[in-house]
């Protein structure tokens, strides 16, 4: 079960601020939603297929591709403003101002303690 000094640190890493008088409340409401998930996890499922949602929706990928940016078209009903077109910079010249990166992708400081 949940403790109110685990809100506090789970507060902490969420960066949030809870009041004295809303820990106890808080830690009820968790401890209420971590039963019902136990509740849960007694529900025989054997005969049930794993799936990652119940809908038969796929999700559609199209491959990268560098583009040119811009166009000579208005791109405002206000006035005949157009975008220059340029070509867009490749990949290992934006790498380059990255303090820390890993092929094609940037790393960030990990924030989960």
């Amino acid at each position: 079960m949940i403790s109110e000094d685990d809100v506090e640190k789970l507060a902490s890493l969420s960066r949030l601020e809870i009041e004295a008088s809303f820990k106890p409340v808080i830690t009820n409401h968790l401890n209420s939603i971590l039963e019902y998930v136990q509740r849960l996890n007694q529900v025989d499922t054997s005969q049930v297929a794993p799936m990652s949602h119940v809908h038969g929706a796929t999700n559609v990928l199209r491959e990268d591709r560098v583009e040119t940016v811009g166009s000579s078209a208005p791109v405002s009903p206000l006035g005949e403003q157009s975008i220059p077109v340029q070509e867009m910079l490749p990949a290992e010249s934006l790498l380059q101002n990255v303090p820390d990166h890993s092929g094609r992708f940037i790393r960030v400081p990990l924030i989960v303690e």
